[in-house]
């Protein structure tokens, strides 16, 4: 709400009236109140003094009851509420008591001193009976009390008395300001109001009378000229009111044009934005001088800076460390991206280097392309992916593709050389049932048996490396294993090598084939035994870890887990680089000629990953090697079973048949049966197994799984038709398990796997004719 100027003045000049009022009042209610107890305390000392003077020859004395007629006979003030004789120590020796107290009190105390005759009469003839004069120390004290209620009354009586004045005062003086200020408010203020109005409501031909008054013919004077110059210059209301529409409809239309365009800009610059922050791809854009203008999220983690304003600002090379693929530092003239700012031409670049920021290298490709701006070349953008993981994987593939091809040649080569084993063995075996003992014969056939079972050793190698090899799994203690190979192993090395074994204190179980895990310690020592000359020291040492997926230290694509660890360490040469990285290539060997098959390392490779593990290498020339492998640790370990003793072989009797394309193998195969009681007979393929089965029933079918033709499971159940009480042992130079057979033999039936002994064979045809009902069954 607005005030008038009347009411305003009126309200500051009431303020100030009552400010220098109450200003006037405040100083002369203190100064009266000053003069009350100024007076009051005059009165009280006055009469301490004389009682002071009455009481102290009868206090020295010890007339106390005089003392008491001195302080009825003392002066009584209206104010004094009680006269009291105490002690030094507090005790009220006399008193006198005038009134009730009505208010508060307050005490004054006057000290009685010891005085001397001479002084007391000086005091006498000089003052009288009022004062005294003090020459000793106090003896008493003199207490008066002031009753303050009647001074409190007088000093409000007085405030009140000053503040009526005041107000009073400031009420006629308002009165005596607001007819001047009215007065003269009404003469020189209405009559410029009265014409303001007239110019305001349109009529520019009026004008403002001049006042007397200064300020006022000033306004006065203004608004005449304001109202001049708007009846000269003011178009008409109608105009001005159309061109002001006519034009607040343009400036309203441009402006939705230009917020429909920002939003359009800020809408696409936020769609670029995602784009190069989500993308997967590293990107950074620079000048043409190579310093860079901008770099996405991805290009700041692969190149390991935490923002991109450590990047942004610095020259490319600063944190590119751009080299070639070998390593070697690049210089600015060989850049791809230097020659793409200076001719203006993309490239890609398939494997090249950039540094990261704590100093390691990573394999990029990457594609740099010139930024053109009215045909001007001003820098250029460069997006880079980092190849690590793909050239891990090319690596990986083509060694996987190397190893597979030679896999399956090494179990072609395999599966024709156990047909050679199992004749030669078998043969033998027959032999020696006709050879008398210790003769120079029978020590030849001996010789035979012990060759090709070597020969059978290095079978299983080859198929261990090709992982074709069958595994017999089982759960085993690895310390109890290492702890048992140790002696055989320190018989294999030489007395100037040291030999340690450390044992993990907990029980580390694993899943494995016994066999192979022997295979696999016993490679390791001899290498490890050749790499030192002359001495040294060979330490196997088992422990546990838990690997979690950050551990990348060990070989891609094994899983986190626990694992059992078995690490081979010696002291001996080393290797490098190059030599570490074909260390499990098949025949590949550092050992001179005849010295090695090269088959040792990637039969232990082969085993390992059969047994679902991993196999890791550390070695720096001089400075030994040590090989870890991690195997699948399992909880518990099962209670082994006690092997039962094998019992003599009984002769049989019934009918086979023996289906065997190896003429070798099938000759023994016939032998070997017809020696133990069986009636024997031999076909060379599938068409003349069909052909004797014609005529013919037979308890058992002995027959190789891969024949030219007809396999082995394809003729079984071609005869079963005909036969049904027919049963089958397969025998095959490849693995029941391989992949080889996997799509042949489709169902679980007895198997053999060459080569194998007479007595093997002899074993398991006695289990299979005793069996009540026929052991395969058709898929």
């Amino acid at each position: 709400m607005r005030l008038s100027l009347n009411i305003s003045i009126n309200l500051i000049l009431l303020l100030v009236i009552l400010a220098l009022g109450s200003t006037i009042g405040f100083f002369f209610v203190s100064q009266q109140r000053a003069i009350l107890h100024e007076n009051l305390s005059h009165r009280v000392e006055m009469i301490g003094r004389q009682v002071t003077s009455d009481v102290y020859t009868p206090l020295v004395e010890g007339e106390l009851g005089h003392v008491a007629r001195v302080l009825e006979s003392a002066t009584v003030d209206p104010e004094v509420a009680f006269v009291m004789v105490k002690s030094l120590d507090g005790e009220v020796l006399a008193a006198r008591w005038m009134k009730e107290v009505t208010g508060g009190v307050q005490e004054f105390d006057f000290p009685v001193r010891a005085q001397s005759r001479e002084s007391m009469a000086r005091s006498e003839m000089t003052f009288g009976t009022i004062t005294s004069i003090a020459s000793g120390g106090p003896v008493a004290m003199i207490a008066v009390g002031i009753d303050l209620e009647p001074i409190t009354q007088r000093e409000r009586a007085l405030v009140i008395r000053t503040a009526l004045a005041v107000v009073l005062g400031s009420l006629i003086a308002l009165f005596l300001g607001l007819v001047i200020v009215r007065r003269l408010l009404n003469r020189s203020i209405t009559p410029l109001l009265d014409g303001i109005r007239e110019i305001t409501s349109g009529d520019f031909s009026s004008r403002v009378h001049q006042d007397r008054h200064r300020e006022i013919a000033e306004i006065g004077a203004a608004f005449n000229e304001m109202a001049e110059r708007f009846s000269t210059t003011l178009i008409t209301k109608h105009e001005l009111e159309e061109t002001v529409a006519r034009r607040t409809v343009q400036l309203r239309q441009a402006l939705e044009d230009q917020i429909r365009i920002r939003e359009a800009l800020a809408e696409r610059e936020e769609h670029i934005r995602l784009l190069f922050n989500s993308t997967a791809e590293a990107i950074f854009a620079i000048d043409r001088g190579g310093t860079c203008t901008f770099c996405n999220p991805a290009c700041v983690r692969l190149l390991g800076y935490e923002t991109a304003e450590e990047i942004i600002g610095n020259h490319m090379h600063t944190f590119l460390g751009h080299a070639a693929s070998d390593g070697t530092a690049m210089e600015e003239y060989e850049c791809p991206i230097c020659r793409m700012l200076a001719a203006g031409h993309g490239s890609h670049n398939l494997n090249e280097n950039f540094r990261k920021q704590d100093g390691t290298a990573i394999p990029v490709e990457y594609w740099s392309h010139p930024i053109m701006r009215d045909g001007e070349l001003v820098g250029g953008v460069v997006t880079f992916l980092d190849i690590s993981q793909r050239n891990m994987l090319e690596r990986q593939l083509l060694q996987a593709q190397k190893l597979e091809g030679i896999g399956v040649l090494a179990g072609g080569i395999a599966h024709d050389f156990n047909n050679l084993l199992t004749a030669i063995i078998g043969g033998a075996e027959i032999a020696l049932i006709d050879i008398p003992a210790e003769t120079k014969g029978a020590r030849a056939i001996h010789g035979v048996l012990d060759a090709a079972t070597r020969a059978a050793d290095l079978t299983r190698q080859i198929l261990a490396f090709s992982r074709k090899q069958v595994l017999s799994m089982k759960e085993l203690n690895l310390n109890d294993e290492v702890l048992s190979q140790s002696k055989m192993l320190r018989r294999l090395i030489s007395e100037d090598i040291k030999f340690q074994v450390n044992l993990a204190s907990d029980d580390l179980c694993i899943r494995a084939d016994a066999a192979q895990l022997q295979q696999v310690l016993l490679n390791l020592a001899v290498n490890a035994r050749d790499a030192m000359a002359p001495g040294g020291t060979i330490t196997i040492e088992t422990t546990g870890v838990v690997l979690q997926k950050s551990d990348r230290w060990i070989e891609e694509g094994m899983p986190p887990g626990r694992y059992a660890v078995i690490s081979v360490s010696d002291t001996g040469s080393g290797m490098d680089e190059t030599t570490r990285s074909r260390i499990f290539e098949p025949f590949f060997t550092t050992k001179g000629p005849g010295e090695g098959t090269g088959l040792g390392l990637s039969t232990v490779h082969g085993v390992v990953k059969q047994h679902q593990g991993s196999i890791s290498v550390y070695s720096e020339p001089g400075r030994g090697t040590t090989f870890r492998i991690y195997l699948p640790r399992i909880d518990r370990i099962e209670a082994a079973q006690p092997a039962p003793e094998a019992a003599a072989i009984p002769r049989g009797e019934g009918k086979i048949l023996v289906v065997e394309d190896e003429k070798a193998v099938r000759d023994f195969l016939e032998s070997a049966l017809q020696d133990h009681g069986y009636s024997v007979t031999s076909v060379a393929s599938g068409p003349e197994a069909m052909e004797a089965c014609a005529g013919t029933s037979f308890d058992l079918m002995v027959s190789d799984v891969v024949m030219p033709g007809m396999s082995g499971p394809e003729l079984y159940q071609a005869i079963r038709e005909r036969q049904p009480q027919l049963k089958v042992m397969f025998i095959s130079g490849y693995p029941a398990k391989s992949v080889s057979l996997q799509d042949i033999l489709q169902w679980d039936a007895p198997f053999l796997a060459k080569p194998f002994s007479a007595k093997v064979l002899l074993a398991k045809t006695h289990e299979l004719m005793s069996s009540p009902a026929p052991a395969g069954h058709a898929p």
